[in-house]
């Protein structure tokens, strides 16, 4: 019996461990061995059944066994369909979190650029254009300065801003570019058209460039700013970019308007409605104004002489020599025929003579080529003054006119200021 029960041990444990070869192979071992030594329990009822419980209950382990096998391993299969579950809607939620991200990327995007059209649409100028960038600029970049390089010009021109304590942009005065400006410059205007910019140098400054017409026009450079800002820069940038092509459209249809083809200098019109204005401002605030008649002498015997084409030469050398001489704030504008007029903006006579004196004589020394022509001119000048000699501009202009003729009669080449004497010349 110990033999049997044994075998049948062995069995058992085989049925648990799924080892079907070897559990026939012990519960049919067992079953003889119960035969041949319990023979005699075989001849009642209850030996049979005890027979079949040794051959069986191995196998009702194995399938036991094997039916809690299937059920780990349909909890695993669920297990894996959830996680695969739970993957996929983490692959859904990230992807709905990247299209999120891009739309709010793309809203801000809208929103700069509808600022920066906003702020910048109004401006009629450069000066105002860069002026109206410096006001979105702080809630935009989180540059400490920013710059604009302007280069539409025959120079290129460098508005530059710092930010204050306060967190605004102020404009700083405007001159020539420094050399990591020229740096950029040079990298701008060798870059492809509608490059987006980047960095440059060792000071790392951002910059992106102005198109227009597939040329670079300008470069809008920031201090220190962010890399992730680059792209707001350049968005700056490309709005800025329309409205310089709008600014300059309507700088050129205004010069149109108010500058006189031959001289360049302001047509007689605007120079009467500048001048009206800025003698109202000298009255507001008590302070003088100089007016200046200027005829060129003898300039009709050189028409005659040469041609009106060398006139015209010599007509324009002139104008252009006066108002480079002359302060920014200063107004200067073709009168009508040989006649010039400028108007020195708070400066009394005792200021504007030599002023006019200085002019007379950059005049007289400066060689004039036209054509095959190498000329000189003289001018006569008349001065009258605001509040001196009087208090309109029709006033100041009929005696400006008065002391011009003085001029002319005293021997040309000379100023002659107004005075009770010149008043009956």
């Amino acid at each position: 019996m110990v033999i049997v029960t044994s075998l049948w041990l062995l069995a058992m444990v085989s049925g648990l461990c799924w080892a079907r070869r070897y559990t026939a192979a012990l519960s049919a071992v067992t079953a003889l061995a119960f035969i041949a030594t319990e023979a005699e329990t075989l001849l009642a009822w209850t030996g049979w059944l005890q027979l079949a419980a040794l051959g069986a209950t191995p196998w009702l382990l194995a399938a036991q066994r094997l039916q809690d096998a299937l059920t780990v391993r349909r909890l695993h299969d669920e297990e894996a369909a959830r996680l695969a579950k739970l993957s996929e809607a983490a692959r859904s939620l990230l992807s709905l979190q990247r299209s999120t991200d891009q739309m709010e990327a793309q809203i801000s995007q809208i929103t700069d650029l509808y600022h920066v059209t906003k702020e910048t649409s109004r401006a009629m100028h450069v000066k105002e254009l860069f002026a109206a960038s410096l006001d979105i600029a702080p809630r935009l970049l989180s540059a400490s300065g920013l710059r604009l390089i302007d280069l539409s010009g025959e120079e290129p021109r460098v508005l530059r801003a710092a930010r204050g304590a306060d967190g605004r942009m102020r404009e700083e005065q405007a001159d020539g570019p420094l050399d990591a400006e020229r740096a950029i410059i040079q990298e701008a205007l060798a870059s492809a058209p509608q490059a987006a910019g980047g960095r440059t140098g060792p000071s790392g400054l951002a910059w992106a460039p102005l198109w227009r017409e597939q040329h670079a026009v300008g470069v809008l450079v920031a201090d220190g700013l962010p890399d992730d800002q680059i792209r707001t820069l350049t968005i700056v940038a490309n709005q800025l970019s329309l409205q310089l092509a709008r600014v300059t459209l309507y700088q050129r249809v205004e010069s149109l308007a108010v500058t006189d083809a031959l001289t360049g200098l302001f047509v007689r019109r605007h120079f009467m409605e500048r001048s009206r204005e800025e003698l109202t401002r000298s009255k507001r605030h008590g302070l003088a104004c100089s007016l200046l008649m200027v005829d060129l002498d003898h300039f009709k015997q050189k028409n005659d002489t040469y041609g009106h084409l060398v006139g015209d030469v010599v007509l324009r050398d002139v104008a252009r020599l006066l108002a480079h001489n002359l302060r920014e704030v200063d107004l200067i504008a073709r009168y009508g025929g040989e006649e010039l007029v400028l108007m020195l903006i708070e400066t009394g006579p005792a200021q504007a003579l030599p002023i006019a004196q200085r002019l007379a004589q950059l005049v007289a020394v400066h060689p004039i080529r036209a054509y095959d022509e190498l000329l000189t001119q003289t001018v006569s000048m008349g001065l009258a003054a605001f509040p001196d000699h009087g208090d309109t501009l029709e006033t100041l202009i009929e005696r400006a006119d008065q002391a011009l003729y003085a001029a002319k009669q005293a021997g040309r080449n000379r100023v002659v200021v107004y005075s009770e004497k010149t008043q009956g010349v």
